[in-house]
Formats: C-alpha cells, sequence, structure tokens
C-alpha cells in the first residue's frame, strides 16, 4: 500500500476497464454571488480503490468547494466526477462520505466527544444507543474522553475517529477528507487510519495543501503509526 500524490489537471492512466474509481474530469465550481472567479477551475485527477490519493488544493474554500463536487453535493460549472459507474448526485452523495469538512460535516469543538460520536454512528444506520457510543470509544482507546469537549482531542485523534465513522457508512465507496492541515498536529496517525481504510477496497482522497502533501509524501504507510496521547 503507498500514498499516491495526485496532480491536479492531470489524469492518471486507467489501470484496467474494471477499476473501480474516482474520476473528475475538468470539473469547475462557480463562486458565490458576487465571486468574479471560481472556487473551482479545470481540476482532473482519478483516484483509485484501495488507495490513498494526495491532492494538493488551495486552503480554505477551495478545498470546500472540490469536497462539495466530489461528493456530488453542488452543481457543477462545467466537467464531471464519476466514483465507479455513478455520476449523478443522488448516488455520488450515496457512496461519498465527507470527512470533517469545514462549515460542511467538521464538529463544533464545544460539543462532548460522546455526542460527535453518537451523531456520527446514527448517520451512519447504527446503534447509537449510549452502550455502543462507549463501545466505539473503548475500542478506540478514548474510552475516558466521552465527557471532554470535541476540541480537547489531540487533533490527529480527532481526524482518525472521524475518518473511522465516515467508513461505517452503509453505502460508503469514497471518502473525502478536507484540509486536516488546518488542525495541526502530527499527520501521522490519521495518514495511517487512510490507508488502513483504504485496504479495505474503500478510496481515500485527502484534499489538502501542497505543503502537506509534500511532508506526507517523506512518510510511509507500512509501520503503524504510534497513537498521540490524549491532553
Amino acid at each position: 500500500m503507498h500514498t499516491r500524490i495526485v496532480i491536479v489537471s492531470e489524469m492518471a492512466p486507467c489501470d484496467s476497464p474494471d477499476t473501480w474509481k474516482v474520476v473528475v474530469d475538468d470539473v469547475s465550481v462557480a463562486g458565490t454571488a458576487g465571486e468574479h472567479e471560481p472556487f473551482v477551475e479545470h481540476v482532473s485527477l482519478t483516484a483509485p480503490a484501495g488507495e490513498v490519493s494526495l491532492v494538493a488544493t488551495d486552503p480554505g474554500i477551495p478545498q470546500v468547494a472540490l469536497a462539495l463536487a466530489l461528493g456530488g453535493r453542488v452543481p457543477l460549472l462545467g466537467g464531471r466526477v464519476t466514483a465507479g459507474a455513478a455520476s449523478a448526485a443522488a448516488p455520488l452523495q450515496r457512496c461519498t462520505r465527507l470527512v470533517d469538512v469545514a462549515d460542511v460535516t467538521s464538529p463544533e469543538e464545544a460539543i462532548a466527544v460522546r455526542a460527535v460520536v453518537q451523531e456520527e454512528l446514527a448517520l451512519a444506520e447504527r446503534p447509537a444507543s449510549r452502550a455502543a457510543v462507549a463501545a466505539f470509544l473503548d475500542d478506540h482507546d478514548v474510552a475516558d474522553a466521552g465527557a471532554r469537549s470535541w476540541g480537547r482531542l489531540p487533533a490527529a485523534v480527532r481526524t482518525s475517529l472521524l475518518l473511522e465513522l465516515g467508513a461505517l457508512h452503509p453505502h460508503v465507496r469514497v471518502l473525502v477528507l478536507a484540509g486536516p492541515e488546518r488542525h495541526g498536529g502530527d499527520p501521522a496517525p490519521w495518514l495511517e487510519t487512510c490507508h488502513r481504510l483504504a485496504a479495505t477496497g474503500l478510496a481515500v482522497i485527502v484534499l489538502t495543501t501542497a505543503a502537506t502533501v509534500a511532508a506526507l509524501s517523506t512518510l510511509t504507510a507500512a509501520p503503524a503509526a504510534s497513537k498521540e496521547p490524549l491532553a
């Protein structure tokens, strides 16, 4: 398993006609009213299933706009997004989970950890009882953190938990993580989580800054990253 560095506006070659993948073909996303330039313009890339694809993207609104485009949640100014055989908005939304997208799917930092987990489990159509939440926290070595505010968890722990929760959605085939660098901290633990989830057959796409892509390209996926201690 390795990390793919995706060069935006370059199409990766198809491995075989039946390989399941995400294909972004010359996609542009319009700016809001009053914006003169598109938020995203002429982006092309391929993200195969079973791999982690790092995509260098300008921080902030461009990351959010591209994430929304990948998940079929915003009209396109031009181009096409395909995930497997799906290209219409509804099936893209069904098979794609947007993870920690600022002001879209990112939890509020003041909310208790157990409340974040409960909501995500419910969205994933999983049991979301107090016992189910406690079991999830225990399974992920944060059993004592349930009452803490979300923002008090180390950044890498938060990102990893959201990735794990996103992967629980019953129809998910694609995880799109947007802007994890904005939280700071060591990226190695959540990159390891990305690789572990990709190994289950998911396409994992990380939209991050060029500097973060360069830093992550030096990390290998083979050794499991050491767990970051809770604050």
